[in-house]
């Protein structure tokens, strides 16, 4: 059992001049107030803040951390206030209880909007002082060592969100040592029988693992003393949850996992580095394509080191890593361990989460909480390529980024309007993927503005996100005075002045009834097709206006275009009348029980069907819109093609294959591929009946574990 005498040796041994006194008082403080209480296991509460400011202690931070890491728990489960906290232990330990007792509220589950809106407080809180994240880890890993007292549905969902969230933003913040226990702990509730039996072999092959990292430890040793190097070598074996990874991505038996092995060099300084590396490349035969210097391009969390595999004794590959002491103590703790808060954030150290803030500074752009979720996980699971600008400064980006994503990390206005780019000197579209060590030149045009198509070259989300809010921006406008012209019409058609009403307040009473802000909101919707314009109109017109015909004629031009379409039967009708001569838009291929908005075609050639929202159905002429609507039970075989994201698993198409079969479907097509980092993309083509069918196959598909996304794709 954890003491307070280990927290105080931890934080001395950390902070040898500093003031341990309040550790103290916040242990005697949070010790009274959790008095009683007990936890699921049976034992005192207390064990648990405890656990989690030795964690805290032991990764270096300051005293207030370690103070709130004993009090985290204080604000929510006892009568104490922030105010009692702030009065007793100062501003700045209440300020990251706070944080920690907002972060309790947060219960992230993938894909629900209500949850995603709670990740973005979560990340808004922790940017204003990272360190209520650092608890936050330090408590989760804790909570995670404990969760076999919880019952079975607790512990799966709390083990999904850890791996889900809080082990990439551990690897993020740098701190590796953490995020893999978290994995292996999350492995064991998510994967039990697979973990058990991978733990079962592990420790079978214990002995000679720890036989042969011994006499290969000797033998690097020896090695480096016969070159008068004066180093440390240390070995291990990888972590369970890693080497599962390994045999799943490449399809292997845990015999055949050969690079479950890692040695540390730990070196005096960087010149010292690369003379270990040269001698190592000298005497052990390198793996092709397994070298990486993030001594010369550190990661964006700061993490330093030399990476290479070779071939060791008995022709078994092993990873070396190569490191000066102070990278070791950076990459194990990240950005723990060079942080100084009593003198401020380092510059260096605070460049360690741009990434973080960055994130943040571009939530404002996007449509919803859960498109902002989206987009963070991409920025958590980033695997990094580096490049150059003119000047020679290092730019990192996601892998497989293009020169659209470069321009929009150099600033986003530069992105904007960026018209080509010139990669080691040769001009390249800019869908060409970017290597690392390419120098970039881009050049811009005060004339130039982002477009749709640019969504298909950008991967990072940054670029991503600029692009949508600049294109929203601009159908916003597009659909504001495309409703307003509907509207203004219908409306003179009785005599009345859509000015005069607006000016009235009358356009900005019907807003509210529709629970929107202003007009302009409310003439976006009937622009975008939302929202009907009839039922605008029929709201805004005087009660003896409503009882009388307009003052055109009753059948107007549109009305003709309209009486001269008939044909086949199709699951639409107009007014009730539904032998209509239908064509279904291809851009969004709407289905039986999605909300849909008709053009008649001009030449009358019949109505063509889209999906409400439709961003290409806001561009079309809003005279020649009207409503139709499915029929009853409408029941139309209609296109449709999902994108499913899964892990390369032998036998999973067939799983796959098997889910559309329980919901009824029969696959027209499937094509499938493997991306760069060996995630399996497999495009469906089928027919469904209506929405409720595609619902429940892709309810089907998320089922399996190793499905990571389920997207529908529209032409």
């Amino acid at each position: 059992m954890i003491r307070i005498e280990d927290i105080l040796k931890s934080y001395n041994s950390h902070h040898p001049d500093g003031d341990s006194s309040p550790i103290q008082r916040a242990y005697i403080f949070a010790s009274r107030k959790h008095d009683g209480q007990v936890r699921r296991s049976g034992q005192p509460y207390m064990i648990h803040p405890v656990a989690v400011a030795k964690i805290v202690a032991d990764m270096g931070l300051c005293a207030a951390s370690i103070c709130a890491a004993l009090l985290h728990d204080t604000v929510e489960d006892t009568p104490t206030t922030l105010e009692e906290v702030a009065e007793i232990f100062g501003e700045e330990v209440s300020d990251l209880v706070n944080g920690l007792t907002k972060l309790s509220n947060v219960a992230f589950v993938p894909r629900e909007e209500r949850h995603a809106e709670s990740f973005r407080k979560m990340l808004v809180a922790t940017a204003q002082d990272i360190r209520v994240l650092v608890i936050k880890l330090a408590d989760r890993l804790h909570n995670m060592s404990t969760l076999e007292h919880l019952d079975q549905n607790k512990r799966e969902r709390i083990a999904q969100e850890t791996r889900d969230i809080y082990s990439p933003l551990a690897n993020r913040l740098g701190i590796h040592w953490l995020k893999a226990d978290i994995d292996d702990l999350a492995f064991k509730y998510l994967e039990p029988d697979i973990y058990v039996d991978l733990a079962k072999q592990v420790a079978k092959s214990k002995k000679s693992r720890i036989a042969y990292i011994e006499r290969t430890r000797k033998d690097l040793m020896k090695l480096m003393a016969d070159a008068s190097l004066q180093v440390s070598v240390s070995g291990r074996q990888k972590n369970l949850y890693s080497i599962y990874q390994k045999m799943a991505s490449k399809g292997l038996d845990y015999e055949k996992v050969y690079d479950a092995i890692a040695f540390r060099i730990i070196c005096g300084d960087v010149p010292e580095c690369y003379a270990v590396f040269g001698l190592i490349h000298a005497k052990l035969v390198p793996v092709p394509g397994r070298v990486k210097d993030y001594i010369a391009m550190p990661k964006p969390n700061h993490y330093r080191s030399l990476h290479t595999t070779v071939i060791g004794p008995g022709g078994n590959r092993m990873e070396i890593q190569i490191r000066t002491d102070e990278m070791h103590s950076v990459n194990e703790y990240g950005i723990a361990a060079h942080w100084a808060y009593k003198e401020g954030i380092p510059e260096k150290s605070a460049k360690a989460f741009n990434w973080l803030r960055e994130i943040l500074e571009h939530q404002d752009g996007l449509k919803d909480s859960q498109e902002f979720l989206d987009s963070v996980k991409v920025d958590l699971f980033l695997d990094e390529v580096f490049v150059f600008t003119p000047a020679g400064d290092v730019i990192s980006l996601r892998k497989d980024a293009t020169p659209l994503d470069f321009a929009y990390a150099i600033h986003s206005e530069v992105g904007a309007h960026c018209t080509g780019a010139r990669v080691n000197g040769v001009q390249v579209p800019f869908s060409t993927q970017l290597k690392n060590g390419d120098s970039i030149e881009v050049t811009t045009s005060k004339t130039q503005r982002p477009s749709a198509d640019w969504l298909e070259v950008v991967v990072t989300s940054k670029a991503r996100n600029k692009i949508k809010s600049y294109l929203r921006t601009e159908q916003r406008a597009q659909s504001v005075q495309a409703g307003r012209d509907m509207v203004e019409k219908s409306l003179r058609r009785y005599g009345c002045s859509f000015n005069r009403m607006s000016k009235s307040g009358e356009v900005d009473k019907v807003a509210g009834a529709y629970k929107m802000n202003n007009a302009e909101e409310l003439l976006a919707a009937v622009g975008y097709g939302k929202i009907d314009k009839g039922d605008v109109v029929d709201r805004l017109l005087p009660e003896d206006k409503r009882q009388s015909p307009p003052s055109e004629s009753k059948e107007s031009p549109f009305e003709k275009v309209i009486r001269k379409v008939k044909g086949q039967e199709s699951g639409i009708t107009l007014d009730g009348v539904n032998n209509l001569l239908i064509r279904f838009a291809r851009c969004c291929n709407p289905l039986p029980g999605e909300f849909v908005v008709g053009y008649v075609s001009k030449g009358g050639r019949g109505i063509v069907v889209h999906r409400r929202g439709c961003s290409k159905a806001a561009a079309l002429d809003p005279e020649r819109q009207t409503r139709v609507q499915w029929s009853p039970n409408a029941v139309s075989e209609r296109p449709v093609r999902l994108q499913v994201l899964t892990s390369n698993r032998a036998g999973l198409l067939a799983d796959l294959s098997n889910a559309f079969q329980s919901a009824g479907i029969n696959i027209d097509s499937a094509h499938c591929d493997v991306d760069d980092i060996n995630h399996a993309v497999n495009t469906f083509t089928f027919h469904v009946k209506d929405l409720k069918q595609l619902n429940n196959v892709i309810r089907a598909l998320k089922q399996y574990k190793d499905v990571f996304n389920v997207e529908r794709i529209h032409n």
